[in-house]
């Protein structure tokens, strides 16, 4: 939060102050980058900075703080003259907004009687990054703004600490998520030899008692080759920007049907689904993300005649889509955080271009305990009687979170559940 004092805006900053020696270790050495016209104050500036990093003086312009953003400095000390109104605030502003998501490069303005208040006022109110921008008025103490300098240092340091934690724990989960694809894929082959081997045996003459173990043995063989099947589903579920595109959520529901047509043919089952909208996402992803939750639907049904309803709502109608979803009849209003997050950090589009969607059934409905475990691998919520793997919702979270959101459920016992998820509108993909 910034905090407005006589003779300067103070930044709060979280956390103990870092060891410097630990961030020295990193590869790329701290340099600052002061943005300030040249002469006596320049050259003071400079030498108070010099004593905490490397220092490079540019003009003071808002290439020259765009330029300092893309090559990640430490710390940007720019002068008033780059606010030079408004409009170039407002400019400053979106460069701030288009770091990544994991900096909030320091940002110390330094103001001479605070003329430029007013357009400061104006960058912090245009950019998403604005917790780490201080506002200084000029003339200041040498020891108090070294102070800040190392702050602000320190502030960044833990910033990249963060970066690298990232990227370690994504190589992490590239190295697991390869390893589970080669061991489940490796496994096919010696179990496929059993597979044949149980069925070559029932087509022997045997003795009842073993005709039961072939057939126990052929139970379990056929039991294992749809989990590592599903395994196989689970972690080839990514998609990379290049992939996502507009996609007609209609087109998406009826190849569903489509392709679940003998399932509901067996089941007696009735999947109805209204005016669906255009969205930005995987085409394919998206088909299974459906599929695997209209097939629970039906599956997990008890109903002689399940029943499943598909419908589609704003944002600012999020709670009369739960409501209307067709089979639930009171679901209290309860905005997705994960969507918040998302949009916060850029990836995402904001909450007034999105849809929620519903898939709402005529089920025995789930225990509230189980409502936040049944997305777990290997979780089977109320131990269903029904085949299956406890893998498909796990899967569909996968999708979901591929698409910068999340699944819930509301659900009463014996009234049905309602599963939903929010995915950006296709009007957002201009916006790219």
């Amino acid at each position: 939060m910034i905090q407005t004092t006589k003779g300067a805006t103070q930044l709060s900053i979280n956390g103990r102050a870092e060891d410097r020696t630990t961030y020295q270790q990193q590869t790329e050495p701290e340099h600052i980058v002061l943005a300030a016209r040249t002469g006596v104050n320049a050259d003071v500036l400079k030498d108070v900075l010099a004593a905490e990093a490397e220092v490079r003086v540019e003009e003071p312009t808002v290439e020259t703080v765009e330029k300092a953003i893309a090559q990640e400095a430490s710390l940007i000390v720019i002068t008033e003259e780059v606010l030079i109104d408004q409009a170039m605030a407002s400019q400053l502003g979106n460069h701030l907004s288009n770091q990544p998501t994991w900096s909030d490069i320091p940002i110390i303005i330094l103001l001479s009687e605070c003329k430029r208040f007013d357009d400061c006022l104006a960058l912090l109110g245009q950019t998403t990054h604005h917790r780490s921008v201080l506002l200084l008025e000029l003339p200041l103490r040498r020891m108090t703004f070294s102070t800040i300098v190392r702050t602000c240092l320190q502030n960044r340091r833990r910033q990249c600490t963060l970066r690298d934690t990232l990227a370690q724990l994504e190589e992490s989960n590239q190295t697991l998520e390869s390893f589970s694809y080669t061991a489940a894929h490796e496994l096919r082959n010696p179990l496929g030899v059993a597979k044949t081997s149980f069925d070559l045996l029932a087509r022997t003459t045997l003795e009842p008692k073993q005709q039961k173990f072939v057939e126990m043995g052929q139970r379990t063989t056929q039991k294992m080759d749809q989990l590592i099947g599903t395994l196989l589903d689970y972690s080839r579920v990514t998609a990379n920007a290049d992939s996502f595109t507009t996609v007609n959520m209609t087109s998406v529901v009826q190849e569903t049907i489509d392709g679940l047509q003998v399932l509901i043919r067996e089941n007696q089952a009735d999947v109805t689904y209204g005016a669906l909208p255009t969205v930005f996402g995987n085409h394919q992803l998206l088909v299974q993300l459906v599929s695997n939750l209209v097939k629970n639907a039906i599956v997990h049904n008890t109903s002689a005649n399940p029943k499943v309803v598909i419908s589609a709502q704003t944002a600012e109608n999020f709670e009369a889509g739960l409501v209307n979803s067709g089979l639930v009849n009171s679901m209290d209003s309860e905005r997705d955080s994960s969507t918040e997050q998302a949009s916060s950090d850029g990836k995402a589009p904001p909450k007034e271009d999105r849809w929620f969607f519903f898939i709402a059934d005529n089920g025995p409905g789930i225990a509230p305990e189980a409502q936040t475990q049944i997305f777990e691998m290997f979780n089977r919520a109320g131990k269903s009687r029904t085949d299956g793997n406890g893998i498909g919702l796990a899967l569909c979270q996968r999708v979901a979170r591929q698409h910068q959101t999340i699944i819930k459920v509301k659900s009463t016992l014996g009234s049905g559940s309602t599963f939903y998820f929010d995915l950006g509108s296709g009007n957002w993909v201009g916006s790219q």
